[in-house]
């Protein structure tokens, strides 16, 4: 597998898993924003009302949120 294709499914992976977590984990489920490593990379996370901006190595992606 060529790393880009690599990368990618590593992000597809760290944004569902956000969006599935962020609300419903204690760690973060208080918390507007906050940081944790994920695949060793440094992520930080800023929650919108509707939305997840992630900020992985000077990228933003942004992840629609699943509210319980």
């Amino acid at each position: 597998m060529d790393w880009q294709l690599q990368r990618n499914c590593t992000m597809q992976q760290l944004i569902q898993d956000v969006t599935e977590y962020v609300d419903v984990d204690p760690r973060f489920w208080n918390k507007d924003e906050g940081d944790f490593e994920f695949d060793g990379e440094q992520v930080f996370f800023r929650k919108l009302s509707d939305s997840v901006l992630l900020f992985v190595e000077g990228v933003v992606y942004e992840a629609p949120r699943q509210i319980p």
